[in-house]
């Protein structure tokens, strides 16, 4: 049966007037189809510079000839242009995740339409942008007779009004938008009477006051629609709300133009050029995901750009603070990499060493977090977002230079601390150990390969190090994006309101509960990202033959000074590799936090789209800043 389609379809001559000659209407829709589709690749066949006149001459004879004329205005009919007008470049479903796979699945597997229909024959054109400039340069003697073939479909612009409506009103009326919208309740909502007033104008729309009505609920929506995406900036962004509330903001937009087109302040030509870029577009998955994500991003970033003034001494006694909280989170490294180092000599399975990595990154990390103490590998990320904040600012770089010396005071002393905190007791735990038994901690052959591994040239610590940043920089998006699904639920106050728990635990305990959920409940999320990467991910990536390693600033000066020191008591000193692996430990500090810095800083200015050409003179003011006042970048204030 396929066999005869096809045959039938190819029966049609390759000249669109002499196969319209031919074509019986009413027999085959997809001879009828298959005609438009043929029509619009003879014309794409052509140079752009003889594609008008070829548009021209089509029009002319099927003017010329009356059945012709006939017969092309009775398949115009039946394609239904309406939807052609009501669809063209808004997307076919209602959420994001259903409309990322239609246009997949569009985009590689071939499509059948069983009706005849324009838009189908117009998707299956592939037009583009070009398309787009060619149509808008045509001159008026090009298009004039297609006016006059066009001319008794004008019903179609009232319909699509009305399809449109419909759908603006489905969306605009759902229980998740009405959340965001700012009305209780459905019937004070704009949308309730939108399809009502689109009927009317649809039946009349040469009424003055149907239509003027309609314009006003129009408007009424789009207000609402606009005060909804405040709201998502204050309550939290899902990204599917945000495709939603973008359609229907495009549905409302369509029919604005469609209301232009039939009042005549619209031109059919811009008309025509708009439906064809929107076609272009239809098919992206690239903008698609752009203008729907890149909401989501900028809100992630936001709550991660909060959550990294924290990370931000503001002043000396911060600071001060600061430089403590760090000795102590590098003291808990210390125990970290002596974990890390006992699990490691266990006969296990490389899942479950994972596993127990994981378990021992993961409860060292939230402790910190508890105790208020801070990973100087932890800061870039989030700091990052905050220097984006300052930059949208427009004070001559006053904000900046002085959120940058901010940001460098407090890493130098934080990464100070840290390996104040982490060295020494490493030592002194492993003499402990040697005080215990006699033996220091590691075996000569486990420090010498903890030397070798951590060798600047003759191991992978670049790459691993640049790769752990990259761990950094995703576990800092995870507890942004945290903070935004708790914004989103209310999850604090939800806690602290539940009957459930208020039963069990008291009022004051569920609100003190709440209290501490919204303080810490995102950076552990983080924290437990973060060691389920170091810890999981480079035992699982041996099942794929790739075997990765993690170089952690902090564990990774921990895991030395438990080398060093083994080797220190057990013969002389290797001083060469040594002082290798002691540059190995600077680079992968410096990698550590350039990448996560440096990841941070491009998404905060992709997802604020911020105008990046004053970077040079920020650099500059930089520069002379740091001349004149070295110590403010380091400890002074």
């Amino acid at each position: 049966m396929g066999c005869e389609i096809i045959e039938k379809v190819r029966t049609l001559p390759s000249d669109p007037v002499q196969a319209l000659a031919v074509l019986p209407l009413g027999q085959s829709a997809q001879k009828e189809r298959q005609w438009l589709q043929d029509t619009l690749a003879w014309l794409k066949s052509a140079p752009p510079e003889k594609r008008g006149a070829r548009f021209q001459r089509l029009a002319e004879e099927i003017r010329e000839q009356a059945a012709l004329r006939e017969k092309f205005q009775e398949i115009w009919v039946k394609a239904f242009a309406a939807r052609v007008y009501a669809e063209a470049g808004l997307p076919e479903a209602t959420s994001l995740a259903s409309e990322f796979l239609t246009r997949v699945k569009r985009r590689v597997l071939p499509q059948l339409e069983d009706a005849l229909d324009l838009y189908a024959a117009l998707q299956t054109a592939e037009l583009d942008r070009d398309d787009a400039q060619w149509f808008a340069g045509l001159g008026a003697d090009a298009v004039a007779p297609w006016r006059d073939f066009l001319a008794a479909s004008d019903g179609d612009f009232p319909v699509a009004v009305r399809l449109l409506a419909l759908r603006a009103a489905a969306i605009g009326l759902s229980r998740a938008l009405m959340k965001v919208m700012p009305h209780q309740y459905e019937t004070e909502s704009p949308f309730f009477d939108l399809v009502e007033a689109a009927g009317v104008f649809a039946k009349c729309p040469a009424d003055s006051s149907a239509r003027r009505r309609f314009q006003e609920i129009v408007l009424r929506c789009r207000v609402s629609a606009g005060i909804s995406h405040a709201r998502m900036e204050e309550q939290g962004v899902s990204s599917d709300l945000v495709f939603r509330l973008d359609l229907v903001i495009a549905q409302l937009d369509r029919i604005e133009v469609l209301l232009r087109v039939i009042s005549g302040q619209e031109d059919g030509r811009a008309f025509g050029c708009m439906l064809i870029r929107a076609f272009a577009g239809e098919r992206s998955v690239h903008i698609l995901l752009r203008n729907s994500v890149n909401r989501v991003a900028r809100q992630i970033v936001t709550h991660t750009g909060k959550s990294g003034e924290h990370y931000i001494a503001g002043s000396r006694r911060e600071w001060f603070l600061m430089g403590c909280g760090a000795l102590g989170a590098g003291g808990i490294t210390a125990f970290t990499a002596m974990f890390k180092y006992l699990f490691a000599a266990m006969a296990l399975a490389p899942l479950w060493i994972g596993v127990a990595h994981s378990l021992n990154y993961t409860l060292s990390f939230v402790l910190m977090q508890f105790l208020g103490w801070r990973l100087a590998s932890k800061m870039p990320s989030m700091t990052a977002a905050a220097l984006c904040d300052a930059m949208e600012k427009d004070d001559g770089m006053h904000a900046e230079i002085k959120l940058v010396a901010a940001i460098a005071r407090t890493q130098t002393i934080v990464t100070v601390g840290n390996l104040l905190g982490a060295i020494p007791l490493a030592v002194l735990i492993d003499l402990f150990l040697q005080w215990l038994d006699g033996n220091p901690f590691l075996s000569p052959e486990t420090a010498r390969h903890g030397l070798a591994s951590m060798h600047l040239l003759r191991s992978f610590t670049i790459p691993f190090a640049a790769l752990t940043g990259c761990f950094l920089w995703l576990s800092s998006l995870f507890a942004g994006w945290t903070a935004n699904w708790m914004v989103i639920h209310r999850f604090p106050a939800a806690i602290a309101q539940s009957r459930r728990i208020r039963a069990v635990l008291g009022e004051e305990a569920a609100v003190e509960l709440g209290e501490a959920v919204d303080r810490h409940f995102s950076g552990v999320a983080g924290y437990i990202c973060l060691g389920l990467l170091l810890g999981l991910l480079p035992f699982m990536s041996v099942f794929a033959g790739v075997p990765l390693e993690v170089r952690h600033i902090t564990l990774a000066s921990a895991s030395l000074a438990y080398a060093v020191s083994a080797l220190a008591w057990s013969g002389p000193l290797p001083w060469r590799e040594v002082w290798w692996a002691a540059c190995g430990l600077l680079a992968t500090g410096l990698l550590n936090f350039s990448v996560s810095f440096a990841l941070g800083l491009w998404l905060a200015v992709r997802a604020r789209n911020l105008d990046t050409s004053g970077r040079k003179t920020l650099l500059r003011e930089l520069w002379n800043e740091f001349r004149r006042h070295p110590a403010a970048f380091l400890w002074r204030q």
